[in-house]
């Protein structure tokens, strides 16, 4: 497909990218396609040819983002998916890879491309990254390699489900510790190489949602339907009792130590476990390590684990297990 056949719709949904100073701060601000006009190059405005830019009502930092957010990008993409041949999001680094996974299970897989960008440093301020983001979100959404969610960001391309933000300031924001990334862009010659080489799957697929993806735009679950609890050496019995006893909780992602293992000698712990597991309660047991995965029951604190029925979460991500369970359980 020539540049000229791709209609890419650009949501903008608030975030660094779009901020303004303030008394306080930088603050999130409307009238983003101005703010391109008035900071990007002719040359790289020239590269939004054909490409439509859409905001959202209320531009938000994304600090603020919550489910309904995710819900309402979702269905922005649903309206007009057969009007586009690729759709990016700008979005807040913050939680950019929340929302980016949670796109993944709400549009699915083997979909148009759906990239989701940002910026370090607002694009109306000097040494911005913005411009290079957003040039380099279109260049990989016009790739026809591409079916999926995915995060780009200083010429890499995530996977949404791989990806997590590792650094507060630094304009390698993003990384996908337990995985490659998808694709880069050579920053010298602005060719893209994908690292992965495209499946039957990918070569084949009709690149429509599903019936059973769009009906879960419908009925948003309650917020706190998913905990998660952070083991540390000072853990309280009532942080426990929190996660746990909520009556809606029907998740919690635990975060333990090294390879999957929580304290076994903190019977209130494993009491409080065994009581959700008893309720039907579902309990991912994930590794605060940055890489690697949980080998649950490799070590013998690990294995009381194994006999609550708690699940590894192997290796990964929190944004994924978050928005998994909370989309889809």
């Amino acid at each position: 497909m020539s540049d000229s056949e791709h209609n890419i719709l650009i949501i903008y949904t608030g975030g660094t990218i779009g901020m303004q100073p303030s008394d306080s701060g930088f603050t999130a601000s409307k009238g983003f396609e101005q703010l391109l006009k008035d900071h990007l190059s002719e040359n790289q405005y020239a590269q939004l040819e054909n490409s439509t830019i859409l905001e959202l009502d209320q531009p938000i930092d994304s600090s603020n983002a919550t489910p309904n957010d995710w819900y309402k990008i979702a269905k922005c993409i649903a309206n007009n998916y057969q009007t586009y041949t690729a759709f990016i999001v700008l979005h807040g680094t913050d939680t950019m890879a929340y929302s980016a996974c949670a796109l993944h299970y709400l549009l699915g897989c083997n979909i148009k491309p759906v990239v989701f960008s940002g910026s370090q440093i607002p694009l109306s301020q000097a040494a911005s990254d913005a411009h290079k983001n957003i040039t380099d979100a279109v260049a990989f959404a016009k790739h026809s390699q591409l079916n999926q969610v995915a995060i780009s960001f200083n010429g890499k391309l995530f996977s949404a489900l791989r990806a997590t933000k590792v650094h507060t300031s630094d304009f390698s924001a993003f990384n996908s510790p337990n995985a490659q990334p998808l694709a880069s862009i050579d920053k010298h010659t602005q060719e893209i190489h994908f690292i992965d080489k495209p499946s039957t799957a990918k070569q084949t697929c009709n690149k429509t949602l599903t019936t059973s993806n769009l009906n879960k735009l419908v009925t948003k679950p309650p917020k706190d339907k998913v905990g998660v609890l952070l083991l540390h050496p000072c853990i309280s019995n009532q942080v426990i009792e929190a996660t746990f006893d909520n009556p809606n909780t029907q998740a919690v992602v635990m975060l333990s130590y090294g390879a999957g293992n929580p304290p076994d000698e903190n019977r209130y712990l494993l009491n409080s476990l065994k009581k959700a597991r008893e309720r039907g309660v579902v309990i991912l047991n994930k590794s605060q390590c940055f890489q690697g995965s949980v080998a649950q029951g490799n070590y013998a604190v690990g294995s009381a684990l194994n006999e609550l029925g708690v699940t590894s979460a192997q290796d990964r991500t929190l944004e994924d297990l978050v928005t998994d369970l909370y989309i889809n359980f």
